[in-house]
């Protein structure tokens, strides 16, 4: 995923020149959010702009909403794809020594790559990582620059063979893949880990929960052992880029397979109404 239109600071930028002291590349000290973009258009816009903006407050770094507004603009300008993926930084920037210190200023990165429409509600197979996601850790909770954890899990599934890792809590429940919440349907049971789970509140996880109950689907949050996985009839991940991908396979063995049409259909039709297109044409129109 090369990017192809960039803004730091106030300004388009081709490079990115960091001071030596930077935080969020000596100490990842910094916050992120991603958006898909369709045809120019920022999918669920509102809800990803709050989820960064307290993700900054509660690390306690000061984030410009009208300079962000002014750098999504500027590289939206330059959109060239039906499908890109919009991402947000923001660092509490250069200076400040000692791990409570506080940077000069912010730096405010916005970019624009493309991103290809068949990663799109692609199925996936998942590998149980033998790391664990603390409930009271700011990285279980917001998308924070500091993701080590995640590739670690990441790498440790491509090893084992499956293409994405499923993350346990420290108790031994389900919390999530590395980049992606997860969900599971019983009948008409839709179940999710609920937020205390070690989980980062997903704005494509709360799409989905936003159209269950107009299909009829009875939402349980809570807490989920890992056996419910492999008594499900279907197990699925959400993720703002790949919306829905069905998981066939969980540490080699086979999952459910049931239909998640309805939900597929009704999810595009919400995003059709922001960008007048039904996602699942991308590549096709």
């Amino acid at each position: 995923m090369t990017v192809h239109r960039a803004w730091c600071n106030g300004a388009l930028v081709t490079e990115l020149a960091l001071a030596p002291d930077e935080r969020g590349l000596t100490l990842g000290d910094g916050v992120f959010d991603t958006l898909a973009v369709v045809r120019g258009s920022p999918l669920w816009r509102a809800p990803h702009l709050a989820r960064l903006a307290g993700a900054a407050e509660a690390m306690g770094m000061a984030l410009d909403l009208e300079a962000l507004d002014r750098g999504m603009a500027a590289v939206l300008a330059g959109s060239a794809s039906d499908f890109e993926v919009l991402r947000l930084t923001l660092t509490r920037g250069a200076g400040g020594r000692g791990l409570a210190g506080d940077g000069d200023r912010p730096t405010l990165l916005v970019t624009l790559a493309a991103l290809s429409p068949a990663l799109l509600f692609q199925p996936v197979t998942l590998a149980t990582s033998t790391l664990s996601r603390n409930a009271a850790s700011v990285t279980a909770r917001f998308k924070t620059t500091s993701y080590a954890d995640g590739i670690a899990a990441a790498r440790e599934a491509r090893a084992a063979g499956a293409e994405e890792a499923l993350l346990l809590t420290t108790a031994g429940r389900v919390a999530c893949a590395t980049i992606a919440n997860i969900f599971v349907v019983k009948g008409d049971r839709l179940i999710t880990p609920s937020l205390d789970q070690a989980i980062i509140a997903g704005t494509m996880r709360q799409m989905i929960l936003n159209v269950a109950g107009l299909l009829n689907y009875q939402v349980e949050e809570r807490a989920v052992e890992l056996s419910e996985l492999h008594e499900a009839d279907q197990v699925f991940l959400t993720n703002s880029l790949r919306f829905i991908r069905p998981v066939t396979h969980l540490d080699g063995r086979s999952l459910g397979r049931a239909d998640l049409t309805r939900l597929e259909a009704a999810l595009c039709r919400f995003a059709e109404r922001q960008c007048g297109l039904d996602p699942r044409r991308l590549g096709a129109s």
